[in-house]
Formats: structure tokens, sequence, C-alpha cells
């Protein structure tokens, strides 16, 4: 047991960004583990009209939620001064408390003709989970910030555990009692919310209860004014563009398609949430340090080339063969699914390397540019759906919802990069090359479904390309091509 445990050690060394992201990766590899494998099991027990009343829920929810604490809660690991911390804390907490609080009484007082006059009348006899729903995740994503910045990542991984198999039971025993879509919005709000006592628990028992002096708190709000100023508008709007699609499918289409929509969605993002999140956490709170010491460079494009490597290939994969994959393994009726989950595969690629690359307006004070991408990002896409509802259906909406997603997306991840000190040249050849492996690796089961295989031939493709893609990986590991190119995590 010694021996195994000095191994781990020389291969994760303590304090290392590989033994942080590895602990969170874990922790979020099995929550969602377990989101994967009871899915088969919702989809029978919900409709695809549940799931769309669940997918407008998350979208509202969310967008309240960047608003709620006007995004001071990011500016909690930036501080050198532990004081001026804990007065992010505490602001971050009454601020969202005011919001959740004016939210409650907007709710109760014209919650109704307010829901109808936004055509979301599915929502209205849910309203009153809506501020439940923010305030949870409200609460959580700022305890995480203190956690990342105090480096409690096996305590973060721990609450995704906690969060996963909660969730889960709820959805389940609720969805077989006749409570639906009741106890998916249920469960999806454990999901998100649960473990906030854990992580106050830890806080507290390291730190102690925060209790900055009013001095603090307005030094500390004046000092990172530019995070309601620009980021909370930029939050907003990026996460407006994230989630307007279920939004704009219900009021254009119906609750169905919106439905269809989110589960395509939320497959394809299984990598990005098993991974990219993961290291995505960890890079925040390494590039507030690294931008300091003067290596953010080096830092960002390593963190860029390696998540767009690992996870390129694989979701273009996954996509392309989605819609008999969803059919047998979430029922028939899912079948519609697959084909949305074809459309959405580029994007969902690029989205997984660029989302902890977009800190990096955060971090190097350009909130005001972050501002301007995100308006533009989410006209884009609202005139996208709009267009696609006029020429044709659902398919075309979310075509053109692709297109011009990516037309603003990259940009945004070269500027984001280029600040950082890069060279626009070498993201361009990087991103270049990465996309050409990917479509290369494709070719071989691309090839095999066109001609027509059988299922048995195709499925040996699959698996020989992805084999392929393992072993060059690995090879470039080995070499320490791989540390020199793209893998930030295996050299800190």
């Amino acid at each position: 047991m010694e021996s195994i445990r000095n191994f781990l050690n020389r291969l994760l060394p303590k304090d290392s960004a590989m033994r942080h992201v590895s602990i969170l990766a874990g922790g979020t590899t099995i929550a969602q583990g377990l989101n994967v494998a009871i899915m088969p099991v919702l989809s029978r027990i919900y409709s695809p009209s549940d799931f769309g009343v669940m997918a407008v829920f998350v979208s509202v929810t969310a967008i309240l939620t960047e608003l709620s604490g006007f995004r001071y809660h990011f500016a909690i690991p930036l501080p050198k001064q532990v004081r001026y911390a804990k007065a992010i804390l505490v602001l971050s907490f009454f601020l969202q408390s005011v919001f959740v609080v004016v939210i409650s009484l907007l709710l109760v007082l014209i919650g109704k003709p307010l829901l109808k006059m936004v055509s979301m009348e599915t929502l209205i006899p849910f309203r009153f989970l809506i501020p439940v729903a923010v305030a949870g995740m409200g609460a959580y994503i700022t305890l995480t910030q203190w956690a990342i910045r105090e480096k409690l990542f096996q305590t973060i991984a721990r609450t995704k555990v906690t969060q996963s198999i909660s969730g889960a039971i709820a959805m389940v025993s609720l969805g077989f009692l006749g409570f639906r879509p009741f106890g998916l919005l249920i469960g999806k709000i454990i999901g998100q919310a649960g473990g906030i006592t854990t992580l106050a628990r830890s806080i507290i028992k390291k730190k102690g209860l925060p209790k900055p002096p009013l001095e603090d708190i307005k030094r500390a709000a004046l000092r990172y004014r530019k995070f309601p100023m620009y980021e909370t508008w930029s939050g907003m709007l990026n996460t407006v563009g994230r989630q307007i699609m279920p939004i704009l499918l219900v009021a254009l289409y119906d609750p169905q398609v919106a439905g269809l929509f989110a589960m395509a969605q939320s497959l394809l993002h299984i990598p990005t949430v098993f991974v990219g999140q993961a290291i995505g956490q960890v890079f925040l709170q390494r590039a507030s340090v690294a931008r300091y010491e003067g290596n953010l460079k080096e830092l960002s494009l390593k963190t860029y080339t390696l998540l767009l490597r690992l996870g390129f290939f694989p979701i273009l994969l996954i996509s392309f063969f989605a819609p008999p994959v969803f059919s047998f393994l979430l029922g028939p009726k899912w079948l519609e699914a697959g084909s949305f989950a074809q459309i959405l595969g580029p994007w969902i690629g690029f989205i997984f390397a660029s989302s902890p690359i977009g800190l990096l307006l955060t971090i190097q004070n350009r909130q005001g540019t972050g501002l301007i991408f995100e308006g533009l990002l989410l006209v884009t896409r609202v005139v996208s759906i709009w267009l696609g509802s006029l020429w044709g259906g659902p398919f075309l909406a979310m075509t053109l919802f692709v297109i011009f997603s990516l037309v603003i997306l990259i940009p945004k991840m070269v500027y984001s990069l280029k600040i950082a000190g890069n060279s626009v040249t070498v993201i361009i050849i990087q991103t270049l090359l990465i996309v050409v492996e990917a479509v290369v690796l494709l070719s071989l089961p691309f090839g095999a479904f066109v001609v027509g295989s059988n299922p048995k031939i195709l499925a040996l493709f699959v698996v020989f390309s992805l084999s392929l893609f393992l072993v060059i990986n690995f090879m470039r590991y080995t070499r320490g091509s791989l540390k020199k190119t793209g893998g930030w995590l295996f050299c800190l």
C-alpha cells in the first residue's frame, strides 16, 4: 500500500495542477457517470415535453443566478490578501440575498402575468421554485470560488458526487410517484445546489467564520467594481446566449422540441462536464497566480490546445453516431434528439476548449471587451433562431445557431489568448492542426458508414479510430511533445 501511495505521489505531486484536476475530474466523473447511467431510466419516466419544461426552468434560473450577486464572487480568488477575499465573500452573499428577496416578491405579486408576457406559461405552476433555485445555486457558486482559492478541490469533488446522487434519487423517485415534471425540477435544484453545507463547514474549519469590517467590504467593492459594471452583464449575456435556445424553442415551437434539444445538448456536454469544468476551475486559480508570475502566456495556450486536442474528436465522434445511440439508449422517442446532436457537435467541441480560456478576459481586466463579444453572440443567436423559424424548422434554426455562434466564439477565443501574450498565427496553426487531425480520424468510421458497411464493421472502425486517437496522444505524452505543445497539466 505504501509503495502504491509513493508511486501516486510521484505521478501526481502534491499541490500540482494535475493532482488538483485529477481530484476534481474524479469527483465529477463519478457524479456524471451516475447521471449518464440513470438517463435511460429518466428518458422512459419523463417525456420530451417534461424535459422541455426543465430546460426552460434551468435557463431562467441560470440567467437570474448570473445577476444575483453581480458576479463579485468571481473576484474571490484574485486578492493577494485574505481579508479582502473575505470581504468579497460577505458582499456576494449580501447581494444575492437581496436579489432573491426581490425576485420572490415579484413572483408572488405579478408572477403569472409576467411569465405569460414572456411566453413561459409552462413555468407558472413551478414559479415559486425559481427563487429557491437561484438562492441555492448562487450560494454554491460563491462557496466554490472560496474553495478554489483555498485549494479545497477534494471538498468540491465530494460535493459533486453528493449532488449527483441526491438529484438522481429525487428525479427517479418523484417521477415514479407521478410528479412530472416536478421531479425533474427538484432533482435539478438539488443537483446544482447540493453540498452547500459541506463547503461551508470546510471553509469555516480552515479559516473561521468571515467577519470583515465594513471598510474592507467598501474597499473590495470599489477595487473590483468592474465585475458589476461589465462582468455581470457579460456573464448574463453569455448565459442568455447559451440558454436562449430552449426558451425560444418553447415560444416558437413547443416544449417537446425544447426537450429534444436539451437532451442532445446535455449528452454532448458530458466530456465538458467530466474534464473541462475541472480543468477550468484549476485554471482560474493557476492563471490568477500566473498573471503575477509572468507565465500566463504559456499556461493559457497549453490549456487551450490540451482541451481542444482531448475534446474535439471524441465530441465529433459521439455527435456523428448520436441518432442510433440515442434511440437505443433512451428509447425510440428520442431519435430526433440524436439528429439535433449531429448539428451541435462542432460547436460543443469548441465550447469544450474555449470555456476556461474565456476567463482570461476577467483575469486581464478586459471585461468591457468581453461584454461586446457576449452581446454579439446573443444577437446573432437570436437572429439565427428567428431566421430558422421563418425559413424552415428547428433543424435549420439549430444549424444557423451553430454557424453564427462559431463566427463569434472563435474570434473571442483567439482574442482571449492574444491578450495573454500569444501569437495569433500560432493560435490559428495549432487550432487547424488539431481540427484536421480530428477530421482525419473521423473519416475512417464516416467512410464505412457512407458505403453502407454492416454494423459490426462500422463498430470496428469506430473502435479503431478511438484507439488510434488514444495511442497518438499517449505517444505525444511519453515523447514529451505534449508537454511542449499542450500538456500544462503534466508539467506542473
